[in-house]
């Protein structure tokens, strides 16, 4: 289970609201217990792709995040983006940017994989994913999320 608060959700919205038609990104700072992830902070990202379709996360936001995650107590537990016209579903190129160039190797293993759809601008659908391999749909698990 993904568990992040209204405020959080709401900052990711707005991220998403005001970047659309592009794809927006950043990254979850939080806990994890078992299969249980609890954010504690959302630190948004530039997507170095400026893309409605992809997204690519800035190397010095991933380092800015990463560091004040640690500073914090907590660690970077996951990745959020949007799709501002589509389901919220892992598409193939999000499947294959969560993997290490053409290895098979997962760049960020055990990450969630949080994903706000847009295309109903009023109402938001937010869904969460464990990537754990390359295959559509068996390697996609999705995860509970709680907005508390």
């Amino acid at each position: 289970m993904l568990q992040l608060t209204q405020n959080q959700f709401e900052r990711i919205v707005a991220q998403g609201r005001e970047g659309k038609p592009l794809e927006i990104c950043g990254l979850l700072a939080g806990h994890k217990d078992g299969d249980d992830i609890l954010i504690a902070e959302v630190y948004p990202a530039q997507s170095d792709d400026q893309s409605e379709l992809t997204y690519t996360i800035n190397a010095r936001d991933y380092m800015r995040a990463e560091k004040a995650a640690r500073e914090a107590g907590t660690q970077i537990v996951g990745i959020y983006h949007t799709h501002p016209a589509t389901q919220p579903y892992p598409s193939p190129t999000d499947v294959k940017q969560a993997h290490w160039g053409d290895s098979d190797d997962l760049t960020f293993p055990g990450f969630s994989y949080l994903i706000v759809s847009l295309r109903d601008v009023e109402n938001p659908e937010p869904r969460s994913f464990k990537i754990e391999g390359r295959r559509i749909p068996e390697d996609i698990r999705e995860e509970p999320v709680v907005i508390i």
